[in-house]
């Protein structure tokens, strides 16, 4: 028995490998630290300062040279970060207002973040993006532990733990999994594992009562599993009926209904007045060239912000902008390839719904899956190219 349950675990741990240096060892602990928001909303966060050294650096002290089907899409990221700047430059000129240059220091840093990532991958190789994989599946793990001692972590009974918001954290746990996924099938990572960690994932997404991240979450699992339904069903719901039966008792039943009849009783004016959606239509001449991300003043009393990733992009950098945009997602999806691509599509979903584009995972998560869709291709090509053994290489 104990030689049976040895090389279960054995099995279970083998895709663990820990080969790799001092930077892999800190961008670990540096992908843990994103999971704690200690300075309030719109603020660089501990994970953000970390990342300046371990990402933002190596851009200006490591030497790389890109692959074109990384360059296309840096290129693009690059053309419409420069519309961004002169877009809120514009206005901020115009209406005296410094609040636009905020946002456009978002789009830099995470710029920054994104290319950071493919040169630190091509200065580390392999290790980079395993170390990213187990950064990422520990976060999964530890989130879902923490949420049984700071439960109470909490606003109006949905978890946040050391998010600003529910929804952060949701968004978060999505974007986590989606890198987890990437991942798995290069690092072989047993489908038992994989299953807990979708689990773990499911788990914190119905503590926090996010339609958008648990119909992510769902949709990821269905890209990922939609081949082998009967073996998900069986493997890996007894695994998340075990994860939720500690605290599942816990949880205000009344909270989802509650939350189900306020999609019942809105109507679609509501929805979209509420996510400030509807300047898109009450303020149309700005859908061309676009208002500028910020002084919100100007389109409610609250200084509301649109809540939504897809609407924000076209009202505030107008169809130019988004033109751009999509340019650079597809030089994107080209260099990722199919598989990695419909992988994105929850994450970009989510984006539909909330505001997605300013968390440093989401561009991480794009890194991930150009650069392993790119390696991919690389290798692949050398196989194909590589000359056949003869007698003496035997």
């Amino acid at each position: 028995m104990t030689r049976t349950a040895n090389g279960t675990l054995s099995s279970l741990t083998s895709w663990i490998d820990l080969r790799g240096g001092w930077p892999e060892v800190i961008w670990g602990f540096v992908i843990l630290s994103l999971s704690f928001s200690l300075y309030g909303p719109g603020r660089p966060q501990p994970g953000d300062f970390m990342m300046l050294g371990v990402l933002c650096l190596p851009i200006l002290v490591v030497p790389f040279q890109m692959p074109a089907a990384i360059r296309l899409p840096v290129f693009s990221f690059v053309t419409f970060l420069i519309y961004v700047f002169g877009c809120n430059f514009v206005w901020a000129a115009v209406t005296g207002e410094w609040d636009f240059f905020k946002a456009s220091a978002f789009y830099a840093f995470n710029f920054s973040v994104f290319l950071g990532y493919l040169v630190m991958l091509g200065d580390r190789g392999d290790d980079w993006l395993r170390w990213t994989l187990y950064g990422f599946a520990a976060t999964l793990l530890m989130l879902a532990l923490l949420s049984i001692p700071f439960g109470d972590r909490a606003e109006s009974g949905r978890l946040e733990l050391f998010f600003v918001n529910p929804n952060q954290l949701a968004y978060h746990v999505l974007l986590c999994a989606s890198i987890v996924v990437m991942l798995a099938p290069r690092y072989e990572v047993p489908r038992l594992v994989l299953y807990a960690l979708l689990a773990c994932a499911v788990y914190i997404e119905l503590r926090t009562y996010s339609r958008a991240g648990l119909l992510g979450i769902g949709l990821l699992a269905a890209i990922q599993f939609a081949h082998r339904p009967t073996l998900v069903t069986i493997v890996a719901l007894p695994i998340l009926v075990l994860a939720l039966y500690l605290d599942l008792r816990a949880l205000d039943t009344d909270l989802w209904e509650h939350r189900v009849e306020l999609v019942q009783q809105s109507t679609t004016e509501d929805y979209v007045t509420d996510r400030g959606i509807d300047r898109l239509y009450e303020h149309p001449e700005y859908l061309f060239a676009g208002a500028g991300e910020g002084y919100h003043l100007r389109f409610h009393h609250n200084k509301l912000e649109i809540h939504s990733s897809a609407a924000n992009l076209v009202f505030s950098y107008g169809v130019v902008g988004a033109i751009l945009f999509l340019i650079f997602i597809r030089q994107l999806s080209v260099g990722a390839g199919a598989r990695l691509t419909l992988l994105m599509i929850p994450a970009l979903s989510y984006s539909l719904f909330h505001q997605g584009m300013r968390a440093r995972p989401f561009w991480i998560l794009l890194a991930v899956a150009l650069s392993l869709g790119v390696l991919t291709a690389i290798e692949a090509s050398r196989v194909r190219n590589k000359p056949p053994l003869t007698l003496a290489d035997r």
